[in-house]
């Protein structure tokens, strides 16, 4: 359903707030992590995968499950959909060996071969991640695998197992790889989108999915709920993530994020006036809250998707800034979307 813009829109005048999401004079200092132990290593199944012997396919598919007992049923059976392995029909066996045989997916598999010809950064990237999981989260198992696959665009991370991870390098090689031409309607290759697909967003993606895990789904209905349940996973998104750039974990180009701290006060200013914040039509607020190409109808063209995340971020951060005794973990339970708004004593800067 589309939305008219209203009149109100104007209050998104050109002022400029200085003001910084990531800088403040209360801010918590960050941890020396050092000295923690995080064991972590990188599998690559695609490699296995698409180096299987497709003349005898029955029985390289065995040793393939042999090497890789709890991630190959879930490759075959979930991602690509190609039924139980026990005991596979002809049938599935075709439709299997046709994929890893396939000239087009073999080309895609090529090109993860020379964009990720080794995974030695990424290997120390989210490891680094996992050690300030260990430190923020003592009572949490850390993941200490991430096995990586190619699987037709179908998933970009996905968390699995023993919480395990697991990530299609297919979803992330950069601008130079044309992802349109598979299939240029498709919804998943949008400008947007695609402008994700590199490797400067994989690990951010490898922790949401982890603190999707985490934190579940929104107890509420409202927009107030949906932006704090998903502002307190990017606020610790930033804490995992410290050094990794805004644009990366709000999913913003750098002008939508200048857009963002300029309007502050502007965006919680229009959530209120315009009734959004304790609207429970998803239909008003979606594109608030979800990956859109900006925020319009309901704010200007150039306002990213996603807005209401930033402003719930805000929230969040004010509430630990102000009490440097709760914890991350704390955030798990912190499930009354008000009762955090009010204790943040959150107010964007004039």
């Amino acid at each position: 359903m589309e939305v008219n813009c209203k009149q109100s829109l104007t209050i998104f005048c050109l002022i400029t707030v200085l003001f910084s999401a990531c800088t403040g004079d209360n801010e918590r200092p960050l941890p020396d992590v050092s000295g923690i132990s995080a064991p972590f290593e990188v599998q690559r199944f695609e490699q296995a995968l698409f180096q299987m012997d497709t003349t005898d396919f029955s029985s390289a598919l065995q040793q393939l499950e042999e090497k890789y007992p709890a991630f190959t049923p879930l490759f075959f059976t979930s991602i690509l959909q190609a039924g139980p392995l026990d005991n596979p029909s002809p049938e599935q066996l075709a439709y299997m060996r046709g994929f890893v045989a396939s000239p087009v997916y073999r080309a895609v598999y090529d090109t993860t071969q020379m964009v990720f010809p080794d995974t030695k950064k990424l290997e120390q990237d989210v490891q680094q991640a996992m050690r300030y999981f260990r430190y923020y989260f003592p009572d949490i198992p850390a993941p200490e695998r991430l096995v990586t696959f190619n699987a037709a665009f179908n998933y970009a991370a996905i968390i699995f197992g023993d919480n395990e991870l697991g990530v299609g390098l297919d979803m992330f090689l950069g601008p130079q790889f044309d992802y349109q031409r598979y299939s240029p309607s498709a919804a998943i290759f949008s400008n947007y989108l695609v402008r994700t697909y590199n490797k400067d967003h994989l690990t951010a993606s490898l922790v949401r999915v982890l603190l999707d895990d985490i934190f579940g789904e929104s107890t509420g209905d409202r927009l107030l709920d949906e932006m704090i349940h998903r502002g307190k996973k990017l606020y610790v998104l930033d804490q995992l993530l410290p050094h990794t750039p805004d644009t990366v974990k709000f999913r913003v180009t750098p002008a939508q994020l200048t857009w963002l701290q300029e309007n502050e006060r502007n965006l919680w200013a229009h959530l209120l006036t315009e009734d959004l914040l304790y609207s429970s039509r998803f239909v008003d607020y979606r594109k608030l809250v979800e990956p859109s190409p900006s925020g319009a109808p309901a704010l200007p063209e150039e306002s990213p998707g996603e807005a209401a995340n930033y402003i719930g971020y805000l929230i969040v951060k004010q509430l630990m800034d102000k009490n440097p005794q709760l914890a991350l973990s704390d955030l798990i339970t912190y499930t009354d979307a008000q009762r955090l708004l009010e204790q943040s004593k959150y107010k964007p800067p004039r």
